[in-house]
């Protein structure tokens, strides 16, 4: 009877442990998917905005003067 006892408690603390690292797994996914969500946006945001500034016609203006006045 003691041994069944052991092997329940050695099986309920391996169930616990691998529910820990379940968890801790779904946690990084979670925040992976974030992080990449994010970037993912930035990227569109910073693309969006250079798409919008090359359309724009480029106007240099430079002024010379010629001696002193």
């Amino acid at each position: 009877m003691n041994n069944l006892i052991t092997t329940l408690e050695i099986i309920r603390y391996a169930s616990a442990i691998a529910l820990c690292v379940a968890l801790v797994a779904l946690a990084i996914c979670w925040l992976y998917r974030n992080i990449k969500e994010t970037a993912e946006t930035a990227v569109k945001e910073e693309l969006e905005q250079a798409i919008r500034e090359a359309g724009r016609p480029i106007v240099k203006v430079e002024i010379q003067t010629k001696g002193k006045w």
